[in-house]
Formats: C-alpha cells, structure tokens, sequence
C-alpha cells in the first residue's frame, strides 16, 4: 500500500517531499499542478508525510473519504498523465483553485 498525495497538493508542488523520498517515488513535471507518488516505488516508510507541509499526504488506511478518488489519480499518472493532468485541473477549478 502506498502514501497518496491528495487535493491538498494542487498549487503547492512542494520539494520537501521529494527531497526526504529514499524510494525517490515521488514526482512533478512542470506541467502537474501538484506531484505524485509511484506506488510501485513506495516502501510506506512515511517520510513524505511527516515532510509535507500541506498535509497533503496520507497513508490509504487514513484517507480522507473526500481524498479517495486520488488513489487512482496517483496511480494513473505514471500511465497516462495527460488525462490526470486534466482530472487534476477540473478538481482545482471545483475546489475554487485559480492556477
């Protein structure tokens, strides 16, 4: 099971995160709103979250129902990051995130 990084994230893209990942599981492209962990990367050390400075990540056994639907997100983005790109960009439109 690997750490999501949800909603929180969109607009921020902070390096902490990245920069404590052993695993180097976590990613950001200057296209992606927010970054993203590799769940086949991801050893659930934990790290990351203590990192975050948005509270942005989450083990999935404590995920927020709301955050839920970025689980997948996490996970698609390593397969076809344009179309999460776009889910991630109507998520910040419908949360009022002006990027």
């Amino acid at each position: 099971m690997a750490y999501v990084i949800t909603e929180t994230c969109i607009g921020v893209k902070g390096e902490a995160c990245i920069e404590v990942c052993p695993e180097f599981a976590i990613f950001s492209e200057p296209a992606d709103l927010m970054s993203f962990i590799d769940p086949a990367r991801c050893t659930d050390c934990g790290a990351c979250m203590a990192a975050c400075v948005v509270e942005a990540i989450y083990p999935p056994t404590d995920l927020p129902q709301a955050s839920v639907e970025f689980t997948q997100i996490n996970e698609q983005w390593f397969r076809r990051r344009e179309g999460v790109r776009q889910r991630v960009r109507e998520i910040a439109t419908s949360l009022g995130i002006h990027i």
